[in-house]
This record gives structure tokens, sequence and C-alpha cells, in this order.
């Protein structure tokens, strides 16, 4: 080989060595820059700093989008997470101071002498700590994911007489309220929690004896297509449609229901949520042509 050939090879080679460095070092930018933006962004997480992103760009390979996006996902997952969590500690110590403050000043006005020991003083205190019994197993059935892992008493019923039964509390309230009731329920024997379907339809009934005003509630119960069903509803007023796409998370009121009912703590429809979702079904909230509220408990048959 000659010197020219000889130098034609050198050439060729640095000319090969620098082309294949520049396509490695802009190959291995795509791959560690999202990495080192992870990285960064995790440290930053870890410090509590949790609305920090990894950077996202279209000049990365499909891979690290993937990862990027992923990232980002899970951090918006856990920055919501922490907001629902501080949202319920300040809802629960909102909800719970109350009644502790008022059996707190009780206790203390016996111990001073203020108050003298009768029973219509202990039977307030009972009433108080009743309030707050309810109010704590409450925040366990929605604090139970939704129902996940949220132990029932399963077995076969007839879906009449569970109907039957939680009715037979009201009748007294319907009466003094001269609520009047349409029943369309038949004998359907289904499998389910009978106390807590009865918890469900108590809170659904409470609700319409503190809310409605139309004074008529219709129930019926029955099977569609491979749910069992209860229907609840009144006839007005209904729910504002603001409202309804949380109609079922904790603590949450509209301000009728404040001005009807301020002593509530908004509860009871999340516990509803929370005991259907155990059962495998679900909770639904419709608005009738009438501006009624229509509640529908469904569950596998």
């Amino acid at each position: 080989m000659t010197f020219l050939d000889w130098m034609w090879i050198l050439m060729a080679s640095i000319t090969s060595l620098v082309v294949a460095l520049f396509f490695t070092v802009k190959l291995s930018a795509r791959i560690f820059n999202p990495l080192n933006d992870v990285a960064y962004s995790l440290k930053q997480i870890s410090q509590g700093n949790l609305s920090a992103r990894a950077f996202n760009s279209s000049s990365k390979l499909g891979e690290m989008n993937r990862l990027v996006n992923d990232f980002n996902e899970m951090a918006e997952k856990l920055q919501t997470l922490d907001a629902q969590r501080n949202l319920w500690n300040a809802a629960i110590a909102h909800e719970l101071r109350t009644p502790v403050t008022i059996l707190r000043g009780r206790l203390q006005g016996l111990v001073d002498g203020v108050f003298e020991p009768e029973p219509s003083l202990f039977r307030n205190l009972l009433k108080q700590t009743e309030g707050l019994t309810n109010l704590i197993e409450d925040l366990r059935v929605v604090s139970s994911s939704g129902g996940a892992g949220y132990s029932l008493m399963l077995s076969e019923v007839d879906l009449k007489a569970t109907i039957s039964n939680a009715l037979d509390t009201f009748w007294p309230d319907f009466d003094k309220k001269h609520f009047k009731i349409v029943t369309e329920i038949n004998q359907q024997y289904c499998v389910c929690d009978p106390l807590r379907i009865i918890q469900c339809l108590t809170v659904l009934f409470d609700n319409a004896l503190k809310y409605s005003t139309s004074q008529t509630l219709l129930i019926k119960n029955g099977i569609t297509g491979n749910d069992n069903f209860i229907i609840v509803q009144d006839q007005g007023p209904g729910i504002p449609e603001e409202l309804q796409k949380s109609l079922f998370q904790p603590f949450q009121r509209g301000e009728y229901a404040k001005n009807i009912n301020p002593e509530g703590c908004g509860l009871g429809l999340s516990v509803v949520k929370a005991i259907m979702c155990a059962h495998g079904g679900d909770v639904s909230y419709s608005l009738t042509p009438e501006n009624g509220s229509l509640f529908k408990l469904s569950w596998p048959v």
C-alpha cells in the first residue's frame, strides 16, 4: 500500500470515529438527560416538594418519554393524595372539635360545681358520646379505600323484608312530617349484608326527612340486567348540578344542606358509597323531570 492509501485509511477512520462519537453523545444525551431530570425530581419529592416534575421533550426516545410521563403521573397522584390527606385531617379535626368541646365543657362544669349532676345533663353527655361514636364509625367505613377490604356479613335475604325493616324505624317520623310514602317493593331474594343495606337506606330516608320539601317518597326494588337495585326517590328540591360530581365524597355539603342542618358533617352519602362498593356495586344520583332526587343502590345478583 502506498503512503496515499494509508492517508485515506487514516482519514476515513478518523471521520468514522468523529461521526460515531457525535451520534454516541447525541444518543447518550437523549438517554441520560431525562434520567437526570427524573433523579433530580425524585430528590425534590423526597425533600417534600411534591410539585416537582421531570421535563418532557419530544426529542427524547420513546422509552424515555414513557418513563418521564409515568414518573410525572406518579408525582401528580402523590400530590393529589397529599392534598386529600390534608383535607381529611382538617375536616376530621373540625368535625371532632365541637362534640369534644361540649363534652369537656360539661365535664369541667360538673367538676367545678357549675352544673348539678342531673339525669338530663347525663343524657346530653350520652348523646354527645353517641354522636362521636357514630362519627368515628362513619370515618372508619369511608376510610376503608372506598369499600376495599371492608368486611361484610353476607347472607341470602328477602330484600322486601330488609326494606320494610328500614322503613319501620322511620314511620313515626314520616307520619309526624305528613310524608306520603309510595312503595313498590316486591319479594326478592339476594345476597347482601342486610344491616349495611338498612344503614344505606337509613341515610337516604334521613336525608329525605331533612331536606325534601315535597313530602312524597317513592321506594322500590327490583333486578335490572345482572344487578339488584333499590330506588329512593323524592320530588324535590334536587341537588344542584355543580354539587353532583362530588356528592359522594366525604364532607361535601351544599349551602341548602348547611342552612337546613348546620350540625351535619357530610359523611352520610360517602358511607353509602363505601358500603355499596364493598358489595361490588355502586350508588348513583340523578335528577328527575320533576326536579326531584333519585338515588339508586345497585349490586350484582
